[in-house]
């Protein structure tokens, strides 16, 4: 294989991703999402507790 070519595969492989990485990457921004609306639940509900009781 000669060096240009080499060099343009070695490129591609760092610059682009795979489909199945956007897939993770896109699973691990979900995941992340839905901690985020769990931690902002567990916090509404204790506030709505706190206000409920006098």
């Amino acid at each position: 294989m000669s060096k240009k070519t080499e060099k343009a595969k070695r490129n591609k492989q760092i610059g682009t991703l795979t489909d199945k990485q956007k897939y993770e990457a896109k699973i691990l921004e979900k995941d992340a999402r839905i901690k985020e609306l769990e931690l902002e639940l567990i916090i509404a509900k204790k506030v709505a507790a706190r206000n409920f009781w006098p």
